[in-house]
């Protein structure tokens, strides 16, 4: 199956062509994906004095628990920051494309099997990375210490999953969900796999530590994740995928997550010396050309799987024609 019948009307990633009364212009889809994170993140500002003053007090009743009140501190920001987006988005399609929000790839069918692997292959591929920063030397786990790291931080370790399950599924809903179905319905797909990609990519550009090998990084990120949503048709891997990618390099390894220092404890704590472009710098791991050969395997693998169902598709056409 190539990316041109991937994205027929008849595929699950388009299925939004018979459900839909107007389609978003391209120009106006890039345009408004980077209005409704910019609006998420005024909202954000304005609102954070309040959410501070809240957690002033919850401070003072956790303060045995620090590790708990620090993810439960970054959940709230999290989804202060991701929640506006879900909602702009929604209104969007109810009012404008005249659709449900389910047909960007939220189908019961798979929800299961489709998250649970996206956890997986997530864990595996940011476990790889940092396995593959150790055994080069460029990459060590430090000792532990204080409330914050290893088993005294469990308890915010597994809260804060919540957190980054919202942030990263809100990525997911506007870019490989929205975006990638509007440009390449109205376009053609690829166009709709490497702008969507470029846009995830550029908007990440304020973070801390920002380079050319952290734009290139995020664009194959976003390319991979591109590609496995097609594959499997639906939203619900991707989200488990990128969920679980930011969960674990910043509260499993102890590393820094699009440039900042992970809240809600870690169970180890990765230190990275050498190059920036070894280490990623400031912006740590997911800078690093070491996670840049992580994605291209990915990107390869995904390539391969939908030449593999392309393949197996004619074959059966060939069958059935006798």
């Amino acid at each position: 199956m190539t990316m041109k019948t991937l994205l027929q009307p008849e595929s699950p990633t388009c299925t939004l062509r018979t459900q839909t009364k107007r389609v978003t212009h391209p120009i106006a889809a890039v345009l408004l994906s980077f209005a409704f994170v910019l609006v998420s993140i005024l909202l954000a500002e304005t609102l954070s004095g309040s959410l501070n003053t809240a957690l002033s007090g919850l401070e003072q009743s956790l303060v045995h628990q620090p590790a708990v009140f620090s993810a439960i501190a970054k959940i709230l920001i999290l989804w202060l920051l991701n929640v506006p987006i879900y909602l702009m988005l929604w209104g969007w399609l109810k009012w404008f494309e005249r659709r449900p929000f389910g047909t960007l790839g939220f189908s019961r069918q798979g929800l299961v099997s489709g998250y649970l692997r996206g956890l997986c292959i997530g864990f595996l591929m940011i476990s790889f990375a940092t396995g593959i920063a150790v055994l080069l030397n460029i990459g060590s786990f430090t000792p532990l210490s204080g409330p914050l790291e290893g088993v005294p931080a469990l308890g915010g370790i597994i809260l804060v999953f919540l957190g980054w399950a919202v942030q990263a599924s809100a990525e997911e809903v506007l870019y490989r969900g929205w975006l990638l179905q509007t440009i390449s319905i109205r376009t053609n797909p690829w166009i709709g796999v490497l702008l969507s990609s470029l846009c995830f990519a550029c908007v990440h550009g304020l973070n801390n530590g920002f380079s050319p090998l952290v734009l290139c990084n995020l664009f194959l990120f976003g390319l991979f994740l591109a590609l496995y949503r097609i594959d499997k048709g639906s939203l619900w891997g991707v989200c488990a995928w990128h969920t679980v990618w930011n969960w674990a390099l910043g509260n499993i390894y102890g590393a820094e997550v699009g440039g900042s220092a992970a809240e809600g404890g870690h169970l180890f704590h990765l230190q990275l010396t050498g190059s920036d472009w070894l280490t990623g710098g400031a912006f740590g791991l997911e800078g690093s050309i070491v996670t840049t050969t992580v994605f291209l395997i990915g990107i390869g693998y995904v390539s391969v799987m939908l030449r593999r169902r392309q393949w197996k598709e004619r074959r059966s056409v060939e069958q059935a024609n006798g």
